[in-house]
């Protein structure tokens, strides 16, 4: 979350994010200093973890430290950055990542593949503003739930190979509005959709260790609440779930179980399709070869939740 940018005090975020049912926030303003990251800990229940984000010379992309514990010179090339992130721990996740001119994100252990604030960018201020004018915050806030094909597909090229946490990000305003109207708050954007991670516990080096291992999901909760969900690849007695690795055999099989039944789960592997059902609340397949499996439910013909992949080795 832009806290700076967004003009909400630390208190607030609290406040909002404790009434939307969020347990942790990521900061990820632009430093003004190259310590400048926020400060990590509990604030109403609240924990939040330091962070920033960091230009990288690529319109509409930028390099993201999460869990920053010591300065990083925003100066640095793009690739240099990454390893100053990832040397101290904290997880390197690039926004924007089918913008950048060439891979200098291959180094990344994270990448955002959903920006509300890049979808409300590209949308023009008529069609926001017909939309406001005529549609409830619901309906309005709905149009913004558009699946990233292109962050999808870089997303999918590189988990192809390397292990990679899949994420979702915030990058709007307080108050998002058109023609100088207000249309969305801070409270209503916070209702949107959620990046949940599969701690064992809540507090700083848990979350950020689960998240950097891919023991996490987005969900879009504008459709409905998700508060279970779960995808694994079992063998017998042998487990492996969102960010693991199992090794390709007979009997394997992938896994997905949603709390609530979906229009449309879908597995792909690599980003390819490889099986879908409809209106479900699990789906189970075999792969036959190996590959970054993940999975996409679906809603009212929208995405709703995006897991993090099995890799099958």
């Amino acid at each position: 979350m832009r806290l700076r940018a967004s003009g909400i005090s630390e208190v607030e975020a609290a406040d909002l994010a404790l009434k939307s049912q969020i347990d942790f926030i990521f900061l990820a303003d632009r430093p003004d200093s190259k310590a400048d990251y926020g400060t990590s800990g509990f604030t109403n229940q609240i924990l939040f973890i330091a962070g920033a984000a960091f230009a990288t010379g690529t319109a509409g992309a930028e390099v993201l430290g999460l869990n920053l514990t010591v300065p990083v010179d925003p100066t640095l090339g793009n690739r240099d950055l990454i390893a100053a992130i990832r040397d101290q721990g904290g997880i390197a996740a690039v926004a924007g990542a089918s913008r950048f001119g060439s891979e200098d994100y291959a180094l990344a252990n994270a990448i955002e593949v959903y920006n509300l604030g890049a979808q409300w960018r590209e949308q023009s201020d008529s069609s926001r503003y017909v939309s406001a004018l005529f549609l409830g915050s619901d309906r309005f806030f709905k149009r913004f739930d558009v699946r990233p094909v292109r962050e999808l597909s870089a997303y999918d090229r590189m988990a192809a190979n390397a292990h990679l946490t899949l994420l979702a990000g915030m990058g709007t305003a307080r108050v998002m509005s058109v023609l100088g109207a207000s249309v969305g708050t801070a409270a209503q954007q916070m209702l949107v959709f959620t990046t949940h991670v599969l701690a064992r516990e809540r507090q700083i080096g848990p979350v950020a260790e689960a998240l950097g291992h891919g023991h996490s999901y987005v969900s879009f909760d504008i459709l409905g609440y998700v508060p279970n969900f779960g995808f694994y690849a079992q063998n017998g007695e042998e487990r492996a779930m969102m960010g693991e690795e199992v090794d390709l055999a007979a009997g394997v099989a992938l896994r997905a179980e949603l709390h609530d039944a979906a229009e449309r789960i879908v597995m792909l592997a690599n980003g390819v399709e490889v099986a879908s059902v409809e209106n479900a609340t699990q789906i189970e397949f075999a792969p036959s070869v190996p590959g970054a499996y993940r999975v996409e439910a679906y809603r009212s013909g929208l995405p709703w939740i995006y897991s993090n992949p099995v890799y099958v080795r």
